[in-house]
């Protein structure tokens, strides 16, 4: 079978394990171009990857995504530009017959994220989203476990998200933190806990309450964010998001209690940290570890642990099976669809300062730009 027509739009910081993750399944890609309104970003990923001689010599550079998408013709296309513009690249690359993997959030606004989607289904391609924490280790075996009931009846889980950045991080590109392009902690680095914690606990959300604060940072949106909500399913969920914190101490940690045992998952400052009971006060986690090591080792062997590094290796892989056997990716344009309005819905809660029933009616990040008064010189 041959490989796919691979194009990353997109250069900057997050774009590295991008492409590492396309290195990684070369066998299954062709990376056939890069894409950056700054070609030197280009290069300087090229370096930061230390792409081989061979498969550097087949990459074009180009600083156009249409015209790429006009010439090249990739069958796969990876987008890591401002989270603003992913409508727009995303909508090209899918009329140019290209399955789609665009960075979270999938859009900033429900309209666009249902028209990319119906898009995808009229072109007959597939759109994945970089929600990698559902590719974090033995994270698949918890959600299968959770989902059978061996832990009982779910009953409350607990998000807490302390990414901390530097004011730095907001100064470095004028879209950061902004209301039109970005987001706040929610929308930017919380997404992956919510999208995670609602898809381990296995319901839809039906209400939330949120409130959002701006403590620390010189930005439009908050930096801080907070919310109940409540499942279909009779499960609640505590989210606690901040980026006031230490940024050398980053953190996402993840708590469920069922009836008949407790889950604590996480990364703190890059590592993963689990511990997994039972009722009864039985430490189940050397099981899971044990379980999740031999199902690696039997599927892909070394080369598969040592790829667990990078979750993007994990989103790239899936994806690419999906496409082979025309079926949905773990983290499909779906699930990057409801993870932006849950996010919405929180915003809303805030603004309105009730609770918010989801679905939602229309509401995009532009109804907050008058919600935090502007910085005083």
């Amino acid at each position: 079978m041959s490989r796919l027509k691979y194009a990353l739009i997109g250069c900057g910081k997050v774009a590295v394990k991008h492409l590492r993750a396309a290195l990684d399944q070369r066998r299954e890609l062709e990376i056939a171009a890069l894409v950056d309104t700054r070609p030197e970003a280009a290069d300087s990923l090229i370096r930061s990857c230390k792409i081989p001689a061979a498969v550097r010599a087949k990459i074009r550079i180009y600083t156009d995504y249409q015209a790429m998408l006009d010439e090249i013709r990739p069958d796969l296309v990876a987008i890591t530009t401002p989270s603003g513009s992913h409508f727009a690249v995303a909508g090209a690359a899918i009329a140019a017959g290209a399955h789609v993997l665009v960075e979270k959030p999938l859009t900033l606004s429900l309209a666009q994220a249902d028209e990319l989607l119906a898009q995808a289904a009229s072109r007959g391609v597939r759109i994945a989203v970089g929600h990698i924490y559902r590719f974090f280790p033995i994270v698949q075996a918890i959600q299968a476990d959770l989902q059978a009931g061996r832990l009982g009846r779910i009953l409350q889980g607990e998000v807490i998200v302390r990414w901390g950045h530097a004011q730095s991080y907001y100064d470095q590109a004028a879209w950061r933190g902004t209301w039109a392009e970005d987001g706040g902690v929610l929308m930017n680095q919380s997404i992956h806990a919510l999208d995670l914690m609602t898809w381990l606990l296995g319901s839809p959300v039906s209400r939330v309450s949120g409130w959002i604060g701006r403590q620390s940072h010189r930005m439009e949106a908050e930096d801080i964010g907070l919310a109940i909500l409540e499942l279909e399913n009779g499960c609640c969920c505590q989210v606690s998001g901040t980026t006031s914190t230490d940024p050398q101490r980053q953190e996402a940690r993840f708590t469920i209690i069922g009836s008949e045992g407790e889950i604590r998952c996480g990364i703190l400052r890059g590592k993963p940290v689990l511990e997994i009971r039972d009722r009864q006060g039985h430490n189940l986690t050397r099981g899971y570890v044990a379980r999740f090591l031999r199902e690696t080792l039997r599927q892909g062997g070394l080369s598969a642990l040592l790829r667990m590094k990078n979750p993007h290796s994990g989103l790239y892989g899936d994806l690419i099976r999906a496409i082979r056997e025309t079926r949905a990716p773990l983290a499909d344009g779906r699930s990057g669809r409801d993870a932006v309005e849950l996010v919405l819905a929180i915003y809303q809660s805030a603004k309105l300062g009730h609770p918010v029933r989801l679905p939602i009616e229309s509401f995009t990040l532009q109804d907050m730009r008058d919600y935090f008064p502007p910085f005083s010189s």
